[in-house]
């Protein structure tokens, strides 16, 4: 039977066969790359899961912990325990979704719906882990506050002897004994000054003779009797 081919429908049907030939395989990989991509996504989502998962319940462990200051009286710090608690089995049973999207992933006809799954579980992990690290934290903080700055001690008052400030004069302490002495029946010779001598009869001059002798001349004017020079 002869072919019913011309040569240029010959060449066609080569040309076609030949760009199936190459087309074939590279889209053969293309597809099967997908599904090995997606096992990979789900592998670390699950990883990821699991690792939040675990963080949690140590936030967890910690907040119970705390309890122990309350004595065994139900205080805002088991409210904070509980809820770490609650959000550390969320991130345990979010790890466990993960794992299960990761199976999915690796053996079923929809990897990508598997490796999707397994990100969003893993996003929730996280999420149940942020809480239950706050929870935590709260918990610690009210069970150990930290110490109260010690207050500043006030500055004692001053109870010494109060120093009155002295101003000098030119007066002398005598300065006032012009009303208590009568100069001139004491001035016996009537020089207009006052001898020791002079004065041997009045105790407070013979007392305070050099004081009132301002001059230093051995004779007390009515001038240095009044405070002056």
């Amino acid at each position: 039977m002869k072919s019913t081919l011309n040569p240029t429908q010959t060449l066609l049907a080569i040309g076609l066969a030949a760009a199936l030939g190459i087309a074939g395989p590279a889209m053969a990989q293309r597809t099967q790359g997908e599904p090995a991509k997606s096992k990979i996504q789900a592998e670390t989502a699950a990883e990821v899961a699991s690792e939040q998962a675990e963080a949690a319940r140590a936030s967890a462990q910690t907040a119970r912990d705390a309890t122990g200051v309350t004595g065994g009286v139900y205080s805002t710090i088991n409210q904070h325990a509980d809820t770490a608690q609650k959000a550390a089995n969320a991130a345990t049973n979010a790890s466990h979704d993960a794992r299960a999207a990761q199976t999915v992933a690796g053996s079923s006809a929809n990897p990508k719906q598997g490796a999707a799954e397994a990100r969003e579980a893993a996003t929730a992990a996280s999420n149940a882990s942020l809480q239950a690290q706050v929870s935590a934290d709260a918990a610690v903080q009210q069970a150990y506050p930290p110490p109260a700055p010690r207050p500043v001690a006030p500055t004692p008052a001053y109870t010494g002897a109060v120093q009155q400030e002295v101003h000098a004069t030119s007066s002398q302490p005598n300065s006032t004994l012009t009303n208590k002495v009568d100069f001139n029946s004491l001035d016996a010779n009537r020089d207009g000054n006052l001898s020791r001598t002079e004065v041997s009869g009045n105790a407070t001059l013979t007392a305070d003779f050099n004081a009132i002798d301002a001059n230093r001349d051995g004779r007390i004017t009515q001038r240095e009797l009044a405070g002056g020079k």
